[in-house]
């Protein structure tokens, strides 16, 4: 699932060539719309690493650039371009000191999306596209991270006041993994049923439960997956563990407060590792901006780290506390403090047993 590398662009041409490319069927088509998304982000972070290894501080960047054009009442075409490395799709940010190196522009999505009037509430999307599941509103990369675009191809149906809810959907996708010419294919598949229920006064429940399948990630003909992991059990070259991974969210909002329960468990896990998770969350909405606060406890198995959170300094195998402040500093700004401290769930070999401590300032402006 790694973004497709446009290496050596500088990020005004690649912002631009992506604006130039798709403005040709917008002059052929004339009754054509189109939209337009993109921001910046400015990072300082702060890691207070475990005793005997090296504590990291740093500044980051990212850039995005969406376009999308609609060709007719059923018929979208999206693209966008972000900064980061093509060969981590967790990761869109860039880090400064690099010697002054220019740095990458990566195409992260390309896709269409097909909502036929014929059949109303199912919207059908293929290619490289945003990932169609339900989040956990406190923070919600736990088991799939949000800079992570998945490929292949998904489908969403969704009602109106059905079985109580005042909207249900039901999600399916069939995702392309780990593509090879000379060996076994991987693939994942996703399914998901949720919705929501408006409690009045601006009151809303919500929730979803969605499964994540995994094929054989290690086919014959591969490379070793060891180098993408961070610290999923490993025998050998071969995950110990196979990966089904079931991710229950809950949560309930109003204009002051958001409550949020997760629970995680890998369904397919090796008896010999830890295979379930959770994190318990809440949030309170001010003048002053929003507070949150959210506990997680992940065991060794109960996600899969090749496209689980990043945020955390360890991939897996944690308690993690996690508290932020959100605020807008005009319309087009936003501040985001947020600190970490996390600790092994497990001692496992090579596993110091020390809480470790991340604090980053975000700075977002849209554009």
């Amino acid at each position: 699932m790694n973004s497709l590398n446009l290496r050596g662009l500088a990020l005004a041409s690649g912002t631009l060539s992506l604006a130039l490319l798709a403005a040709t069927p917008a002059t052929a088509q004339g009754d054509g719309e189109w939209s337009f998304s993109s921001n910046a982000r400015f990072r300082a972070e702060f890691n207070d690493n475990a005793p005997g290894t090296k504590d990291r501080h740093r500044q980051r960047l990212r850039l995005r650039f969406g376009a999308n054009y609609r060709f007719n009442s059923e018929l979208l075409v999206g693209a966008r371009v972000t900064t980061g490395n093509p060969d981590d799709p967790r990761s869109p940010y860039v880090d400064l000191g690099d010697g002054f190196n220019s740095e990458d522009i990566t195409l992260d999505r390309l896709f269409f999306q097909y909502t036929p009037e014929a059949v109303p509430g199912l919207a059908v999307v293929g290619g490289k596209f945003g990932p169609p599941v339900y989040r956990n509103p406190i923070y919600g990369n736990l088991v799939w991270d949000e800079d992570v675009q998945p490929e292949g191809l998904g489908a969403i149906y969704s009602w109106s006041d059905c079985m109580g809810f005042d909207e249900f959907h039901v999600t399916a996708g069939q995702l392309a993994a780990f593509e090879q010419a000379a060996g076994e294919n991987a693939w994942a598949t996703l399914l998901e049923v949720g919705g929501h229920i408006d409690a009045g006064d601006d009151a809303t429940f919500s929730g979803a439960a969605a499964y994540f399948f995994y094929g054989d990630l290690t086919p014959s003909g591969s490379a070793a997956l060891a180098a993408d992991l961070r610290g999923n059990a490993l025998t050998g070259s071969e995950l110990t563990s196979d990966y089904g991974i079931l991710d229950v969210n809950l949560a309930y909002e109003n204009e002051d407060v958001i409550f949020s329960g997760e629970f995680i468990q890998n369904q397919r896990a090796d008896s010999s590792v830890g295979d379930t998770g959770f994190a318990v969350g809440a949030a309170l909405k001010t003048e002053m901006g929003k507070f949150y606060y959210q506990y997680a406890s992940i065991e060794q198995d109960a996600i899969l780290t090749t496209y689980s959170n990043d945020d955390m300094i360890m991939g897996t195998n944690f308690n993690n506390h996690m508290a932020g402040w959100k605020t807008p500093l005009s319309e087009q700004v936003d501040l985001h403090i947020w600190v970490m401290a996390q600790e092994p769930d497990e001692i496992l070999a090579g596993v110091i047993d020390e809480m470790v401590y991340r604090i980053r300032f975000d700075v977002t402006l849209h554009m």
